[in-house]
């Protein structure tokens, strides 16, 4: 935390790596509860096949705080602050928002309920970024103590009447310094971005997080992953939607908690 906050890369985890997601999710907490700034949205990531049966999950989770998130217009260029000489990857994204409060429960939701929860769907992209460069090779339990990876969200246009959708309708791609890295639909998450809000309202439910009017979800990389630097220039498309393009810059070291 204290690397992220001075932007500085980190050689290794600082101190013992949690070995379970629970213990995880306390170290994030803990991180959120230090870290001078709102979240307003959730970052929903897949967890490797081959890590899922030691930690017991398929998916992930990680805070979107208030001033990291940048709308943008279709055709527009931004650029997104990620931390030299670490992680830095952006991700195309279906950003699911919630319309109206969720407290935890342990209600089960039908796709229909979870329509319901929604007010909007939009095409965006997040910015995956951390001190450590390994932060993935560390593994999922690495990837949460460490605010899931994130450090941005690119927010685009809504998609009009999203539910009635065909999920191979919605298209995404992905350019990198003029490069196709990825293509893909909703369709390549797995579920769908319904099943992303699903997750964290389980999750929610466990940790006994609220979720207010407005979270923003982040549902998951439907093209992959798409590892990046500051000299990188991006390109992401979602067709119909529109495309817009994403810059680079090293991140500056922060005020959001005491060093």
């Amino acid at each position: 935390m204290a690397a992220r906050a001075a932007a500085e890369a980190l050689p290794d985890y600082p101190g013992a790596l949690p070995d379970s997601l629970d213990g995880a999710y306390a170290i994030q907490a803990a991180s959120i509860a230090r870290w001078a700034d709102t979240v307003a949205g959730w970052k929903i990531g897949m967890i490797p096949a081959d890590h899922r049966l030691r930690v017991g999950d398929e998916r992930l989770a990680g805070p979107i705080f208030k001033s990291s998130i940048v709308g943008i217009e279709p055709g527009a260029t931004r650029t997104m602050p990620i931390y030299a000489g670490g992680f830095a990857a952006v991700e195309a994204e279906f950003i699911l928002e919630l319309g109206c409060a969720v407290h935890p429960s342990d209600r089960e939701y039908s796709d229909a309920d979870l329509i319901d929860l929604v007010s909007s769907l939009f095409v965006g992209a997040e910015i995956a970024s951390s001190p450590m460069a390994a932060i993935n090779k560390l593994g999922p339990t690495c990837v949460v103590s460490d605010f899931g990876n994130n450090a941005g969200l690119l927010l685009g246009p809504a998609v009009p009447n999203w539910s009635a959708r065909d999920l191979d309708s919605m298209t995404a791609k992905v350019m990198i310094d003029g490069a196709v890295v990825g293509d893909a639909t909703a369709r390549a998450i797995p579920g769908g971005p319904l099943a992303a809000l699903r997750f964290l309202l389980g999750l929610a439910a466990t940790r006994n997080i609220e979720l207010p009017e407005g979270t923003l979800i982040s549902t998951g990389a439907v093209t992959g992953i798409h590892r990046v630097s500051v000299s990188s220039a991006a390109r992401v498309d979602f067709g119909p939607s529109g495309w817009f393009d994403v810059k680079f810059r090293s991140k500056r070291r922060s005020g959001n908690m005491p060093i």
